[in-house]
């Protein structure tokens, strides 16, 4: 991709707005005691009204292009991960954590996504069933989600930058043009935008990678750190705000030798079906935040404008699934789904340090 400065040569007007959201009511509150993922900065508000891009494919950033085998399959699901996983490796989110080959990974993926021909359905069943999917090890700079999509559809992002970088949240269905949003654009400080997906992606619901990537401005080929996302969801139910928000975790320090144990909570804007809570390794890097699945449990349907709190029985232990002690810093992923096809996916800035 060419520099900042020449990027509106690139851009291709979709003729759909992106709108700005109020900030998130609470999104700065956090129980005493806990510690945060860096010094976050005040919540802003995107312009009213900004054009949103479509990069066309001659000029896709290096990162979108496939072919070649770069990092390896770098450690796809495997036995290693216990939650639910897709029906064969068509499905998969590359589990890539240094961020030149995250950045790799992410942009093989949407282009192998976007050259797929294949029966939908199984993969539409399966997001219905088990909710948006992550890898069980990520890079906060550069990650995907493996969710549902609907031309037409609101998208919602709650997003924070600290560094200059060029952040891009792009979106990738078989046989269709994979759809870009430029966010660096908005500049600095912590931002929740909202916008509808372009029509062409189908009346339907089909499933899609959903990339977000923060990279070094001059060339593009790192990723940096400085960039986290709070929220981000799709479908009618899942946007206003982020529908997921007011994510508690704590003690700030735990100890499971002595029975310590970490509560959590959020709170739900609307309905859905289903629900997940899951404790997330977190470590700081150069190139990004680096996250790992450690534990998660389904908790049911949650209902409308409710506060859910975990119960005794709930409460995270500060072990992974093997009952083996996880030291060090944690964040809770919450994972809301709805059998409409609706999704969010939301992380606490607070963190719970296991020791």
């Amino acid at each position: 991709m060419k520099p900042a400065g020449a990027h509106r040569t690139l851009c291709l007007v979709l003729g759909l707005a992106l709108a700005a959201v109020p900030p998130m009511s609470g999104a700065q509150e956090r129980a005493p005691g806990t510690a945060r993922l860096g010094s976050p900065p005040a919540v802003t508000a995107a312009p009213a009204q900004l054009a949103q891009s479509r990069y066309p494919s001659p000029n896709q950033p290096y990162d979108d292009v496939g072919g070649g085998t770069g990092g390896g399959d770098g450690g796809d699901y495997g036995g290693d991960d216990r939650r639910p996983t897709g029906e064969g490796r068509n499905w998969l989110i590359p589990a890539i954590v240094v961020g030149a080959a995250a950045l790799f990974a992410i942009g093989k993926t949407l282009a192998q996504e976007k050259a797929e021909t294949r029966d939908e359905s199984a993969g539409t069943r399966e997001l219905l069933r088990d909710g948006p999917q992550l890898a069980p090890q990520f890079n906060a700079s550069a990650f995907g989600v493996r969710g549902l999509v609907r031309g037409g559809w609101p998208v919602v992002v709650d997003y924070a930058q600290q560094r200059p970088g060029r952040v891009l949240l792009r979106i990738a269905i078989p046989g269709a043009e994979t759809v870009s949003y430029r966010l660096d654009q908005f500049g600095l400080g912590r931002h929740v935008l909202r916008f509808e997906l372009p029509p062409f992606l189908g009346d339907s619901l089909r499933p899609a990678v959903i990339a977000l990537t923060a990279a070094d401005l001059e060339t593009g080929q790192q990723t940096i750190d400085g960039f986290s996302v709070h929220g981000l969801g799709i479908g009618p139910r899942a946007v206003g705000s982020v529908a997921v928000d007011r994510l508690e975790f704590d003690p700030g320090l735990m100890r499971p030798a002595r029975g310590d144990t970490a509560r959590y909570a959020f709170r739900s804007r609307s309905d859905f079906d289903h629900a997940a809570v899951e404790f997330m390794q977190v470590s700081q890097s150069p190139d990004g935040v680096r996250k790992r699945y450690v534990k998660g449990q389904r908790i049911g349907p949650v209902q409308r404008d409710s506060r859910i709190e975990s119960l005794p029985a709930q409460r995270w232990d500060g072990r992974d699934e093997r009952a083996q002690p996880s030291a060090g810093r944690h964040q809770l992923q919450v994972r809301v789904w709805d059998e409409g096809g609706d999704w969010v996916g939301a992380w606490s800035e607070s963190l719970v340090l296991v020791q």
